[in-house]
């Protein structure tokens, strides 16, 4: 009888599911880390949050610009085709109980000055300057918090393509190991030690295996362009995972469950807090349109009136004007619109409070969940690598029965098949706990 023992190959598996095995040919090897910093700097979320960003900048600059000197000028040109008729008394030209027909003026006038004004105050445009920075700086921290998802998105995904690679490389190996047993069956078939249906059986395992196989390779396919997505690169891109499940799980910092939840540094909180702020300086706001606003003007023209068109005759004269003043709005009686919305405002302050008190509650709950999630995951996988040795144990001894004839093929079958189900919940079970880390990084503002 051949011998066979499939020792070896159950090494060769463990040594696959803790990510010893190269996952592939050499290409632009991506870590997770590497990925991360990639998006931060090319995801869409992150960029256009950085347009906004700018907006609110330019926003502020031109606020200010409303409270600098404005200085315009104007050239004006008329040319009366028929002059204005005006009608007087004859008593005026010695022409008494008669009217008379005049016409005042000149048929060409060309009029240029310079207008400048400067606001002296204005309560509404004071709060308004102080609420555009205060708006600046919450998009600021939207930039901050897109990092933040995208980086969580990026680590979701990378997650993915790496057990979907991790797959295929669990199944390859498996197959590689039945195709062994199989070989083998048909050997011992040749020498009349088992029968045909064996053979058969087994057979079946492997076209089933195959199947799988190919189905896991369209998935890591899809999980790796989904990456490249996420974080901004070309799709058309190559890429290799440079880390694993092994080297990913090995670099959470373990300290982290031990710190303490503190709400207050989380963005989502903080991008609350701006809000409030800005609700309370949209109430002083309405309250700075009950007041006065004051502003300065100054203007100077210079008028040439003529009977042709010789403008540019330097010795005719220009007459000038030239005035200043001062121009003050003060607000009356509104109907009581201006109240009710500063009342309204107030509301307004209120609904942000209590959303911040919201958020803190919900917040909390969300690291309760990810530290509940982060403990289950880790019991979880150490189940399932149990598991995992536990049918690697029966399969060889199966094994060892089959090739004494004690064991049947359908029976090698359904253990091979326990063991790959057992290799497919401790993939599932250290993707449930990478993603548990970053659910419970993110609670504790640690990504």
């Amino acid at each position: 009888m051949i011998q066979f023992n499939i020792n070896k190959k159950i090494t060769a598996l463990l040594l696959v599911v803790f990510g010893f095995v190269s996952l592939g040919a050499a290409q632009q090897a991506l870590t997770l880390a590497a990925a991360k910093d990639f998006a931060v700097k090319n995801a869409f979320q992150v960029k256009n949050k950085g347009f906004d960003a700018q907006t609110a900048k330019l926003q502020t600059d031109e606020l200010i610009a409303i409270g600098l000197p404005q200085i315009s000028g104007s050239v004006q040109y008329q040319n009366f085709i028929d002059r204005p008729t005006s009608i007087l008394p004859g008593d005026f030209f010695g022409m008494p109980g008669q009217n008379v027909a005049v016409q005042f003026g000149v048929p060409q006038t060309l009029t240029a000055g310079l207008n400048a004004s400067q606001l002296l105050f204005d309560g509404s445009w004071l709060v308004g300057l102080q609420a555009s920075k205060a708006y600046a700086a919450l998009q600021n921290k939207n930039i901050v918090k897109s990092e933040i998802e995208v980086k969580r998105a990026t680590e979701e995904a990378y997650h993915l393509a790496v057990i979907a690679q991790e797959s295929i490389s669990l199944l390859t190996a498996s197959r590689d190991l039945l195709a062994e047993t199989l070989e083998h069956t048909k050997a011992l078939k040749n020498e009349g030690f088992v029968e045909t249906q064996d053979v058969e059986q087994l057979t079946l395992s492997l076209n089933e295996l195959e199947a799988r196989i190919r189905v896991a390779q369209t998935q890591a396919l899809i999980a790796k362009t989904l990456l490249k997505f996420t974080i901004g690169m070309n799709v058309d891109e190559e890429i290799t995972l440079a880390d694993n499940s092994k080297t990913i799980l090995d670099s959470f910092n373990a300290q982290l469950v031990q710190s303490p939840f503190n709400a207050d540094v989380l963005i989502d909180n903080l991008i609350i807090k701006d809000g409030l702020a800005l609700q309370k300086l949209s109430v002083k706001n309405q309250q700075a349109r009950l007041l006065p606003n004051l502003a300065a003007f100054y203007s100077i023209q210079r008028q040439a009136q003529r009977q042709e068109f010789n403008f540019l005759d330097g010795n005719q004269p220009w007459y000038p004007t030239q005035l200043w003043g001062l121009s003050m709005n003060v607000p009356i009686v509104s109907g009581g619109a201006k109240s009710k919305s500063i009342q309204r405002a107030g509301v307004e302050v209120k609904r942000m409070e209590e959303t911040l008190a919201f958020s803190n509650n919900a917040a909390k709950l969300e690291y309760q969940v990810g530290m509940a999630e982060y403990m289950n995951a880790t019991q979880n996988v150490d189940l399932a690598m149990q598991s995992f040795d536990l049918a690697s144990s029966i399969l060889n001894k199966t094994q060892i029965k089959f090739d004494q004839g004690t064991s049947s093929s359908f029976e090698l079958s359904r253990q091979t098949s326990q063991l790959l189900q057992a290799q497919v919940s401790l993939i599932q079970a250290r993707l449930s706990l990478m993603n548990a880390q970053t659910r419970l990084s993110k609670s504790l503002n640690a990504l």
